[in-house]
């Protein structure tokens, strides 16, 4: 099964509903997962309004895009397995993303995922990705086939890690799914969260780093996108479901914890998962790497433009602290800082508005949205997802 976008050339017109104050942007109103309804009101754009009130739409020019359009591309959002649905208008609207939840998947899944994305139309159809490390987290485990931790999996020759990566990949392949979210590139260090899961590798920076490679190796030789996680490191850090992940200086993280996705960046695997982690040297205080301008610049500096970057979970304890818990707020801040694409698991229905009321000159602009969504599209491109 592939998607691709029908009548890519194709000119249609689209209005949306806005509230003018005469000059700058304002929130629309309805939610992410209302109908659009177009309506024939003036369309602020980066140079100006269009006076007769519709601008014409082109799937593959994000400059003729509505506000509302390119914030729904530039977020994922999660729904369980057992339903998906739960997203199909969002997905209507224009959502960047699903990412699957735990839960039973039905016997009919690969029709359901087909599903979900035939409601993206004529429009960009959602990247499907799943949480895939193997052992404590795996959401199709009973879909495909159960896979051994990461520890375990770090023991194995790196060519037994590709082949098994291969071969689970084209399994999620076949269902219709685009982007698995690892390998995990964090290293294993005793008595800390990632390791008490088994969900790293190796202790070692070299062996974290060769099984990673071979991990992402074997899901891109099928098609399947890799992501690597949780950047700059997430080894030495406490559970950021709970709490702010503090790892060590910057100084100390460029010796050992950042050497695993180096080389796998270098190897040329650059869609990574960034954590909302803090470091003395690399993000500002108080701030974690997810919405850190400082960290993102070097991390976009090593994976280039091409490279997109996605936000761990931003309904985590840890990515909403500084924030007064503002999902909306943490979302524009990521956004405004450098990530390309915000994950939400939970939080208001509303999330698009939230954010599109947080878009201005003197922070997150429209100019920098569809920066965002034109790299998202070239990734969209290169993974088959769209022609």
């Amino acid at each position: 099964m592939r998607r691709h976008l029908r009548n890519v050339a194709t000119v249609i017109a689209v209005a949306v509903v806005f509230a003018l104050g005469g000059c700058g942007l304002t929130p629309e109103t309805d939610s992410l997962n209302s109908e659009l309804s177009p309506q024939p009101t003036p369309f602020p754009t980066s140079s100006g309004f269009i006076d007769d009130g519709k601008l014409p739409y082109n799937v593959a020019e994000p400059s003729t895009w509505t506000n509302r359009q390119l914030v729904a591309q530039t977020i994922f959002q999660c729904a369980p397995v057992s339903n998906i649905g739960a997203l199909s208008s969002a997905v209507r609207r224009g959502l960047g993303g699903v990412v699957f939840l735990g839960g039973v998947a039905p016997k009919n899944f690969a029709q359901q995922i087909a599903n979900l994305v035939a409601n993206s139309g004529d429009r960009v159809p959602p990247v499907i990705a799943s949480d895939e490390e193997g052992g404590a987290v795996q959401r199709l485990a009973d879909v495909i086939f159960p896979l051994p931790s990461a520890e375990t999996m770090g023991t194995w020759p790196d060519a037994e890690v590709t082949r098994t990566a291969a071969r689970y990949g084209k399994a999620m392949k076949a269902l219709g799914i685009d982007m698995a979210l690892s390998p995990v590139a964090d290293l294993n260090s005793p008595g800390r969260f990632i390791g008490s899961q088994s969900r790293a590798f190796s202790s070692t920076p070299s062996g974290a780093a060769r099984s990673a490679i071979a991990w992402a190796t074997g899901l891109e030789s099928v098609g399947i996108s890799s992501v690597l996680k949780h950047w700059p490191g997430h080894g030495r850090a406490t559970d950021t479901h709970l709490s702010p992940g503090i790892v060590p200086a910057y100084s100390q993280l460029k010796k050992v914890d950042l050497v695993p996705f180096d080389r796998a960046i270098a190897a040329g695997f650059t869609t990574v998962m960034v954590g909302h982690l803090e470091s003395k040297g690399l993000t500002e205080r108080g701030v974690p790497a997810s919405r850190s301008p400082r960290a993102l610049a070097v991390l976009r500096d090593q994976i280039g433009p091409d490279g997109l970057i996605i936000t761990d979970s931003l309904s985590m304890e840890s990515a909403l602290v500084g924030v007064n818990h503002r999902t909306g707020e943490v979302v524009r801040a990521s956004l405004d800082a450098g990530v390309d694409v915000a994950l939400i698991c939970s939080g208001p229905a509303d999330i698009v508005d939230r954010v599109l009321a947080q878009i201005s000159p003197e922070g997150l602009s429209r100019d920098d949205l569809i920066d965002r969504v034109t790299r998202i599209l070239a990734w969209k491109k290169r993974f088959g997802i769209i022609e």
